[in-house]
């Protein structure tokens, strides 16, 4: 098996599609899939400690939104739509995006939960790493934020990774990835 059949073989359980102003799970046989969106609640969804009352927003999606916000500075503008997801370290989660050749994207990812250490990572079609820039907050209170930028060379389907490096609890957190173009 060639190294490209191989990664979209991992990476095909963990897939999620992608439309502009939402993102939706693909869910097992049986199960609902999960969409966010600003548009409307999210089906699917489970309250957790850190959100008992969905669809309220999340403190993840503020601490995303604050960050991407900054982007706004250099022409990007910060995308209608959001995706939130649980991590579990040892567990990424990809997201399929279509990105455009000419345009510039940042993607943002947040956690209100203090000492956990978030990746975002960029892959082509073939589940090969892009190169780009990445930024990471290192900071020890008020959440974790991670950030990854790409120019893409053509247009087409991209994976958007996030990860939970580590956890000091060990257990899994709210995450909420957001992205800005230009």
């Amino acid at each position: 098996m060639s190294a490209q059949a191989l990664a979209l073989t991992l990476l095909a359980p963990l897939i999620l599609s992608a439309g502009l102003g939402s993102a939706s799970l693909n869910a097992a046989p049986g199960e609902q899939p999960v969409s966010t969106s600003r548009q409307g609640a999210a089906p699917g969804l489970t309250p957790s400690p850190s959100n008992p009352a969905l669809p309220v927003p999340t403190e993840s999606r503020r601490l995303a939104l604050e960050t991407a916000g900054a982007f706004i500075n250099d022409g990007f503008h910060v995308r209608d739509g959001e995706w939130s997801v649980r991590l579990a370290k040892g567990a990424p989660a990809f997201l399929q995006v279509t990105l455009f050749e000419g345009n510039r994207y940042w993607f943002v990812v947040a956690s209100p939960t203090p000492g956990v250490r978030l990746r975002v990572t960029l892959h082509d079609a073939a589940g090969k790493p892009l190169g780009g820039e990445v930024w990471r907050d290192e900071r020890a209170t008020g959440g974790s934020r991670a950030a990854a930028g790409v120019a893409p060379g053509r247009s087409g389907k991209y994976f958007v990774g996030v990860e939970l490096l580590d956890s000091p609890s060990g257990a899994p957190v709210d995450t909420c990835l957001v992205s800005a173009y230009k």
